[in-house]
């Protein structure tokens, strides 16, 4: 029993890179309408090309292993050549910014900020949602069950500075609550689950799956507050969503290969089905293609990780909103300034 907490604890450690800086989940869906396309021509060469793709383990890639898969079989035109760079978002930025990734899976204001830098070598644009909320309150206290329980209560997290932090921000601020709970930041999962099993009825708001995670070591822990449907709650209308990861493509690649572009992303939305709709196959590929590193807790975590793939208006919609809260509540946060149109790509439909 103590070496498998031990492998838990470590499984969750190195998870922790994807949230640190980094609703209600809609059709996945990369159909769009012509009023969100754009006219012309798709850019390029028509010729099959390689992609290069850079992928963050976990969540935003346990997902595509059917389109891995395909891949690795010969069955798409383009070649994609997928690398798994564990967790550390930084390097996956870094990588993107050499030339190395065509194709890459960030935190959703890191995309923001990496539009913004003027220093970057390669400019980006975003090319679709690959999560949306992944966001639980965890407790084993029998009391707390909405966000008005949460009062006078401090809630441990992981994820300052990025999508987890803005997201809770906001719910309270919306509740009224913004000053009447203590919300304390642990920069590793392990001083997180280390208070959930030390401190009786300790709080703590986790990602999955650092979800599943918890509740094969804490005892009696169980899901208090879904925050995605908090959040649906709120029924905006501006659109907004908060949105966990997104997928980022280099400027000069898509002006090259428009066409290797279209094609990831019809085969990301066949795959985000397929493996929502093939649970097993799903978590075994998390192990097969070492984009998680235990099929079991994959297996629960799944169905939960708001896995899907949002393209063109839609993606624009619920990316901006979010954007837009982030940006109110810290400017730096998305570097600067909201990002103009021209980050948001759309697929192009010929003119009539």
């Amino acid at each position: 029993m103590k070496k498998r907490t031990l492998s838990l604890l470590c499984l969750a450690a190195m998870l922790l890179g994807l949230f640190a800086g980094c609703a209600k989940q809609p059709a996945n869906s990369n159909q769009e309408s012509e009023a969100s396309q754009r006219t012309g021509e798709i850019m390029g060469s028509s010729e099959a090309t390689d992609v290069n793709v850079g992928l963050i383990m976990g969540p935003p890639s346990m997902g595509l292993g059917y389109l891995m898969h395909e891949a690795e079989e010969g069955s798409t035109f383009n070649r994609y050549n997928f690398e798994i760079a564990g967790v550390d978002y930084s390097a996956v930025a870094a990588s993107l910014n050499q030339g190395d990734y065509d194709i890459a899976t960030v935190p959703s204001n890191v995309a923001a900020i990496l539009y913004n830098n003027e220093d970057m070598r390669e400019k980006v644009k975003v090319i679709s949602i690959g999560n949306l909320g992944l966001l639980y309150i965890l407790t084993t206290d029998p009391d707390i069950n909405t966000l008005e329980d949460l009062k006078g209560r401090t809630v441990y997290s992981i994820g300052e500075g990025g999508p987890p932090e803005f997201t809770f921000d906001f719910l309270l601020d919306a509740a009224g609550l913004a000053d009447e709970v203590n919300f304390s930041f642990r920069p590793t999962p392990f001083e997180v689950l280390n208070l959930l099993q030390e401190e009786k009825n300790a709080v703590a708001l986790l990602p999955q799956p650092f979800v599943e995670v918890a509740k094969l070591l804490v005892a009696d822990l169980r899901v208090a507050i879904d925050v995605t449907e908090a959040w649906n709650g709120l029924n905006m209308d501006t659109g907004a969503q908060s949105v966990t990861t997104v997928t980022v493509v280099r400027t000069a690649f898509l002006e090259e290969h428009e066409q290797a572009v279209m094609e990831y992303l019809e085969l990301s939305k066949q795959s985000t089905d397929y493996c929502l709709a093939h649970l097993e196959e799903a978590a075994q590929w998390t192990e097969d293609y070492e984009t998680f590193l235990n099929p079991e807790i994959a297996l629960d975590a799944i169905p939960h990780c708001s896995i899907c793939t949002v393209t063109g208006e839609e993606m624009k919609e619920i990316l901006s909103g979010f954007l837009q809260i982030i940006y109110d509540l810290n400017p730096d946060a998305v570097g600067g300034k909201m990002p103009e149109d021209d980050f948001y790509y759309s697929m192009p439909v010929k003119g009539e």
